[in-house]
């Protein structure tokens, strides 16, 4: 919505500066057609200037990335709801739109009030022009091929003039100056210039007809009289070119003007310089990017990796023997350019030697965002900012139990490009997993591994002790989606590590079943919520048909009674 504003406002702003050009330099001299074709390239260059755009691009130093690490949990900032706010784009955009709809409508109107002008009137051909003679009192016009005028109104020499000049209009197509000029003032109603631009245009094409005509003309006073004549007749339609306009005055002044010198031509390349500079002042959009040197940088954190769709392949060897030097095979294949020379496609493989490895891969038709590899003194490595969740080995002791302490931290900065997983739907027959321990309020747990002599292992979480069932554990733990692992054979034990990722292969394996038991249910819906339908009216039907039996019951006892009262009437009737 910006940026139609932003549009509309440049449009504006070049048609004033074109029609302050025409006022001040061009409207006295009598380069008529030249005018014309003046006001027509004004209207055009003012909707399709501020549509072209240059790009500009400023060299920056790059700043080097810096991520720290901090075991405490940072305060998060909740933005309040903001109270009722008028949004005031859609206010003019409705203001905007309901002017261009009420012009709309009348130029729709104009239409029609020519049309039944020219319905059902007896249409003379001479040569490519259609005379319709009308009994009506209007002022001479034409529209296109067609020339309305009232013969009564005029004798032969005037009405020779007025065909005269109205053949130029036809001729030289005035009508379509005339419909682009009012399809303008609906496009741009809301600026008041728009009209004089309008009117400076309808004038001109009157300047251009009368100094035509008057080639044809011997007699010039006398075609100035019949312009003194028309005034008395103004009805005229509005999307027409009528012989008789406004501001006579001007038009018989320009008529016994002297032709203006040809070297004054040199006006029209005045508003070359000025759209130069409109181009250069508001139509640059200037780009800030950073300096390509290394793809890589170092600071306290350890190794980070950026690259970009302007990464070179040089840049990009380097990279990987930097990576190399600090113990990291980071290897980079399947990498595709477009004609500019930008990345579109890059697989990016990376492996330690604690055996951790992982894999980035990009493919399509625009350029690749950028992809960012980091190693940290931690033991963090991958694609893209820390993880959340961090083990770390606490130490170990020797004891009886041979128990390690580990502790959990969590880390805030989330990696923006590594998606969160799906939220895990419960199907509907799974046995109701047990429930897992509650985490403490500070997010702070101390977890202790015990292994017994027969080599069964137990663990105690902030002193509480549970079995072992790694598959449970991990379901449970995993369920929340906004925690992720990130082993590393560096932060615990190789066996506790290889049961979590049993688990995570495990739930991996059953999520297809999940989401199939989820669709079951949708899939079922309607049909319960119709079984649910038919109970509730069997149950009113059933409730009615009790109550009917209930009605039948209690007829049924007074036609007993009645039954036994004329038994008992009978009885008498009999002993008498």
């Amino acid at each position: 919505m910006e940026n139609l504003f932003l549009y509309l406002l440049k449009a504006s702003g070049l048609l004033v500066m074109f029609f302050m050009a025409y006022h001040f330099l061009l409207r006295r001299e009598t380069f008529f057609s030249a005018n014309r074709w003046f006001l027509l390239a004004g209207l055009v260059t003012s909707v399709v200037l501020p549509l072209i755009t240059f790009k500009k691009i400023i060299w920056v130093e790059a700043q080097p990335e810096m991520y720290t690490y901090s075991g405490n949990i940072p305060m998060q900032t909740i933005a309040e709801p903001q109270g009722f706010e008028i949004n005031w784009y859609w206010v003019f955009a409705g203001v905007y739109a309901l002017g261009m709809l009420v012009l709309l409508l009348r130029f729709l109107f104009d239409f029609k009030n020519l049309r039944s002008v020219l319905k059902g009137k007896t249409i003379t051909q001479q040569a490519d022009f259609k005379l319709i003679d009308v009994d009506e009192k209007v002022a001479p016009f034409s529209y296109f091929n067609y020339i309305v005028y009232n013969s009564d109104l005029f004798d032969q020499a005037e009405l020779a003039h007025i065909l005269a000049h109205e053949k130029v209009h036809c001729e030289q197509r005035h009508s379509i100056d005339v419909l682009i000029a009012r399809i303008f003032c609906i496009a741009f109603w809301y600026n008041p210039f728009i009209w004089l631009y309008k009117k400076a245009m309808l004038q001109n094409l009157e300047f251009i007809a009368d100094n035509e005509a008057l080639k044809q003309i011997e007699d010039k006073k006398s075609y100035q009289i019949t312009l003194l004549k028309a005034t008395t007749h103004q009805n005229c339609v509005a999307i027409t070119n009528p012989f008789y306009q406004s501001l006579i005055k001007k038009r018989i002044v320009m008529l016994n003007k002297n032709q203006s010198k040809k070297w004054n031509s040199w006006k029209y390349a005045l508003i070359v310089p000025v759209l130069a500079a409109f181009l250069l002042y508001f139509q640059v959009n200037v780009i800030a990017q950073e300096k390509q040197g290394a793809p890589f940088n170092f600071n306290r954190d350890g190794l980070s990796v950026t690259i970009d769709k302007n990464t070179t392949d040089q840049e990009l060897k380097a990279a990987s023997e930097k990576a190399k030097s600090e113990g990291v095979t980071l290897k980079f294949s399947k990498v595709k350019r477009n004609s500019a020379g930008e990345i579109t496609g890059i697989k990016a493989v990376y492996k330690d030697k604690a055996g951790n490895s992982g894999t980035s891969q990009t493919s399509g038709d625009e350029p690749i965002k950028p992809m960012r590899f980091f190693k940290d003194d931690n033991g963090q490595i991958g694609f893209g900012n820390a993880k959340q969740i961090r083990i770390i080995k606490k130490g170990n002791h020797t004891s009886d139990d041979e128990g390690e302490d580990i502790e959990i931290h969590t880390i805030v900065a989330e990696a923006p490009e590594a998606p969160e997983p799906p939220e895990a739907v419960e199907p509907t027959e799974a046995p109701e997993a047990p429930e897992a321990p509650e985490l403490p309020s500070d997010k702070h747990i101390i977890i202790k591994k015990i292994k017994d002599k027969n080599g069964k292992i137990s663990i105690t979480v902030n002193g509480e002790t549970m079995d072992l069932d790694v598959d449970k554990i991990v379901n449970d733990a995993l369920a929340d989606t906004n925690f992720s692992f990130n082993f590393s054979s560096d932060d615990t034990d190789e066996e506790i590590a290889e049961e979590m990722k049993k688990a995570k292969i495990h739930i991996e394996k059953i999520r297809p079943q999940m989401e199939r038991a989820k669709r079951d249910m949708e899939r079922r819906k309607p049909e319960m919520e119709e079984a649910r339908r038919q109970m509730e009216e069997a149950r009113r039907d059933m409730e009615d048909a009790r109550q009917e039996m209930e009605n039948a019951r209690k007829e049924m006892e007074q036609a007993r009674k009645d039954l036994e009262m004329q038994k008992a009437q009978l009885k008498q009737s009999k002993k008498k």
